[in-house]
This record gives structure tokens, sequence and C-alpha cells, in this order.
């Protein structure tokens, strides 16, 4: 599958000119128009009243709850896909919490349902975020996605997927999608490729090609990581 980064750029500005500013920067390149994008993303945290008592820390004592928090998102470029990924607290000491065990998967959409219904009183939604842009394809390399992200419906951040389409290598491939995004002279914004060596590969010699959930993994760690307020 084709690698992907995320760029989240915080310092944008509250109207369109921004978003738009990149978006001409982009048609310097000469891309043509796919269409437009969203995505929808969605943090819950599991319900505090839970009994957790058996849940046992990183040193193997049983003591304090942590609650695990559930990020879910949707892409419209994988339409029939629902990303998950779980946070497991690997300390169970209050105010000492190390969230540093992911388990991410990907489901069919319909598991959303199933989420917001039957599994209502285990996972409380949070925070929820939507993102609606355009998706250009430059040459025969690249795909670029510009969106606004709101949340309750007021601007927060600007997103920009680059897609490199020549290679399934995650290392390889990160250099030559920062370098496009040079190119595409983007304001300044922090990069997210995704944690998956650590998550997916149980074998330091196994292979590192890149899935879509590398793609998943990279939203969420970008709008977990963003700054509050």
């Amino acid at each position: 599958m084709p690698v992907t980064g995320i760029v989240l750029i915080h310092n944008a500005s509250t109207n369109a000119t921004t978003i738009t500013s990149i978006n001409d920067k982009i048609t310097r390149l000469f891309p043509r128009v796919i269409g437009k994008w969203s995505l929808e993303y969605k943090l819950y945290r599991e319900n505090p009243i839970l009994d957790h008592g058996a849940r046992p820390s990183s040193q193997g004592q049983v003591t304090g709850a942590v609650s695990r928090f559930l990020s879910q998102l949707v892409l419209s470029h994988h339409r029939d896909d629902l990303f998950c990924l779980v946070d497991e607290p690997q300390s169970n000491i209050p105010g000492h919490a190390n969230f540093e065990k992911k388990v991410i998967a990907v489901f069919d959409k319909g598991m959303d349902m199933i989420i917001t219904s039957k599994l209502a009183s285990v996972w409380i939604l949070r925070q929820s975020m939507r993102a609606e842009g355009v998706a250009y394809a430059v040459g025969d390399e690249f795909v670029i996605r510009t969106a606004n992200v709101t949340q309750a419906g007021s601007f927060r951040y600007i997103v920009v997927e680059i897609e490199y389409l020549f290679s399934d290598d995650l290392e390889s491939s990160k250099i030559v999608i920062s370098d496009f995004a040079s190119r595409c002279d983007l304001p300044n914004g922090k990069f997210f490729f995704g944690d998956s060596v650590h998550i997916y590969r149980s074998k330091a010699d196994e292979s590192q090609k890149f899935t879509k959930a590398d793609t998943g993994l990279q939203y969420m760690e970008a709008f977990r990581a963003r700054p509050n307020g």
C-alpha cells in the first residue's frame, strides 16, 4: 500500500485564508483535482464507574484503576473501514498512567453502531472532530489532501495528508514525503508518520510494509497530540 504522512498545522488563521493559501501553492505544481474528501474523529473514555479492580500494573501489582481511551476514525478515502485505537494503561497507580501500549484494529464501518449503541455504557464520548477538504494528484507519485478541522462547528486546525504512491516502505518514504512537503511550501506544522514499528511488528527483522492501519494511526496520533485550547 502507498505510504502516507500527516501534517497538523496548529497556527492556522480562523478564516479561509490559510487553507486557500495552501491550496494555491499546490496549484503551482500543476495538480489534478481528484475531488472532495472528509474525515470524522471521535475520542471515547472508558466509563469510570466500571470495576477495574483486577487490572494489574506493569509491575504485576493490582492497584487503583486507570481508565482506557478509545480513538475512532473514519476516512472517506477508506469508506468501508472504521479505525479503532485503544490505549492500554501500563500502570494503575493514580497519576502515573503510561499509555505506551496501543492496540489498533480496522473494522467494518458498521462497528460504529455497535460502539454507540451496544457499548454505550462502556465507552463515553469525550470529543468529536470533523474535516472536509480537497484531494489533489500531483504527477503519478503523490496524492495530497488538505482540510480544515472543526470541533463543535468551530475551526480548530488544518490537516494535510501526503500519500506517496511508489513505495510501501515507511522508513524510506519519510524522506520523499518530507521533501515533497517542502516543495508544497506548507506552513510550519508537525509531521506524524505513526509509531507503527513498535505497534505492528513483533520481530525486529519483520517486514516494514505500510498498511492502511498505519494511516489511521497517524491521524489518531496527530489529533491526540495537538495543543489544548
